[in-house]
């Protein structure tokens, strides 16, 4: 979703793998436009936290036990059940995304207060971080 979107642009928390080089190397290379919150933060200004991630894990969850209880799942010779490949889960998370729904992901996003005006985002006049979001939006 992200790929297709105008003025492209990520907001997460600082979860090691989000910063790496080589994500940040990936975005920058599709014009993807990176900020990273605060871990002290996260669960203000992360939309997901504030109440995507609930529905969308229901619906995750509920795949997940649907393949689990399928005749897909393949088993090593010791009877223990292999991981689902890439593709299924990547298919999994297609389709729970796909089922959220739009309005809980637009009204979790107010709520984390981003709007397409940036001085009524809360991290823009968050009075120790707001400063230095700014300069680093400026930056990129």
């Amino acid at each position: 979703m992200v790929l297709l979107a105008d003025g492209k642009g990520l907001v997460w928390d600082s979860m090691s793998a989000h910063i790496s080089k080589a994500v940040k190397a990936k975005c920058s290379k599709r014009n993807i436009g990176l900020c990273v919150i605060p871990g002290c933060l996260t669960a203000y200004l992360h939309a997901g936290d504030i109440g995507i991630y609930k529905q969308f894990k229901d619906i995750l969850c509920a795949l997940i036990d649907d393949w689990k209880n399928s005749n897909r799942v393949e088993y090593t010779r010791a009877g223990n059940p292999r991981p689902p490949n890439v593709e299924v889960v990547a298919q999994w998370v297609y389709q729970a995304w796909k089922e959220t729904d739009q309005s809980l992901v637009d009204n979790s996003i107010a709520s984390a207060g981003f709007s397409p005006i940036l001085d009524e985002w809360f991290i823009w006049r968050h009075d120790v971080y707001g400063r230095k979001f700014q300069q680093c939006w400026d930056e990129n």
